[in-house]
């Protein structure tokens, strides 16, 4: 019975990512009714993300790539950083709100800008790396509130006996979901490269 107890049981790690990936879920949702809501904002942010397609389809593959990969890393970078603040595990359950929030509005006003053709072109230039990253930043998310709390323990505690803080395995989980977010950027870059004259054509009938 204890067994079965406890395979039933969620991990550590999986209520965390559960848990942000609901906050993120939500900054999606926040982000749209937020498009939404603010007629003129809604209009202006479609004619935004209309010039940002545009834009990003008249763009090289390696300035589409720094692009994809500039804003999830510097929020995976705040994340690293805020991992060493024994106060900031607030700041750090933001974040994925935050990233959920900016997706949010790109879905909405894309849909606006160009109807079902933006669905179409979010699934493919938005949502995949969308995603990806956000599931990145969620485990960074994660890591950096378990550092924090490790070093809240020592800190706000006067109990001997705590596990030294491991910073070099902080360090080396972070440079995999760099590389998992570059990855991720490169492919972005490259789907948009091969259907940049087919997502042209929507566009210019739209």
């Amino acid at each position: 019975m204890k067994a079965a107890k406890k395979s039933g049981s969620l991990s550590y790690n999986d209520s965390t990512v559960l848990f942000f990936s609901i906050l993120f879920l939500i900054g999606v949702l926040f982000g749209t009714i937020l498009y939404r809501l603010n007629s003129e904002s809604a209009d202006k942010l479609s004619e935004l993300a209309g010039s940002f397609i545009a834009g990003r389809l008249e763009q090289t593959f390696w300035q589409t790539l720094v692009n994809s990969f500039a804003g999830a890393f510097i929020l995976l970078l705040v994340c690293f950083v805020l991992g060493f603040g024994a106060i900031f595990q607030p700041l750090e359950a933001m974040i994925p709100v935050f990233r959920g929030i900016g997706l949010g509005v790109s879905l909405a006003g894309m849909y606006s800008r160009y109807g079902a053709g933006g669905v179409g072109i979010s699934l493919v230039l938005i949502v995949p790396n969308g995603v990806i990253s956000a599931l990145v930043l969620i485990i960074g998310v994660r890591e950096a509130m378990r550092m924090s709390n490790s070093i809240g323990a020592i800190v706000f505690t006067r109990k001997s006996g705590f596990e030294p803080v491991d910073y070099k395995l902080y360090f080396t989980k972070f440079i995999v979901l760099t590389a998992i977010l570059t990855v991720s950027s490169l492919a972005d870059s490259l789907l948009t490269f091969l259907f940049a004259g087919f997502w042209t054509r929507i566009i210019f009938n739209n």
